[in-house]
């Protein structure tokens, strides 16, 4: 099988299960990307925000987009100005005015926010060979054969003998998920 073929079949197998999601009715997670704080002309300043980026559908280790694409989902939060009363750490504060932000960026209330997912390099087999995250491309031995197979790191400290292939892995991911659904 060429690199191409191999590229094409691992965008159709993300983009159907994304799809497969969105018919039964999940709701897409908000992808997000942070702006710096700057100066507007110079002089008037401007604190830090988020942008949209697209939607998603996280599943465990991995963020799969309807256009193929696949993502390492990064800071995940809700947009929401629901506090819980008392006492909270600073942490938690924080939290609160993360998700004051992203409610000011028009993202929409209570929505799943993912900040600066990591878009892994699916078109890019030699990246994979090197990738240490969720999403990797092996050497492996089926049936005595040498072969190279993409890979997923369902956990961040999962040892390589520990990965399990991106296609048993998703379809696992989605029955669970249409599954929930289905229950709700």
């Amino acid at each position: 099988m060429d690199l191409n073929s191999v590229i094409a079949e691992t965008r159709n197998l993300i983009t159907s299960v994304a799809n497969q999601l969105s018919a039964a009715g999940a709701n897409p997670e908000q992808l997000a990307v942070s702006t710096p704080a700057r100066r507007l002309l110079g002089a008037f300043p401007l604190s830090a925000s988020y942008k949209r980026a697209g939607e998603g559908f996280l599943l465990g280790a991995l963020v799969v987009t309807t256009h193929g694409n696949v993502f390492e989902p990064g800071l995940i939060i809700r947009a929401s100005l629901k506090v819980l009363p008392g006492h909270q750490a600073q942490s938690a504060q924080e939290r609160v005015e993360l998700r004051r932000k992203l409610l000011a960026a028009k993202f929409p209330e209570d929505s799943a926010v993912l900040i600066d997912p990591r878009r892994l390099p699916i078109d890019d087999l030699e990246a994979l060979a090197k990738e240490n995250g969720p999403l990797v491309l092996r050497e492996i031995v089926v049936d005595g054969v040498r072969t190279q197979q993409l890979l997923v790191r369902w956990m961040s400290t999962a040892s390589d003998s520990d990965l399990r292939p991106l296609e048993d892995y998703l379809n696992e991911r989605v029955e669970l998920a249409i599954t929930g659904i289905a229950e709700a």
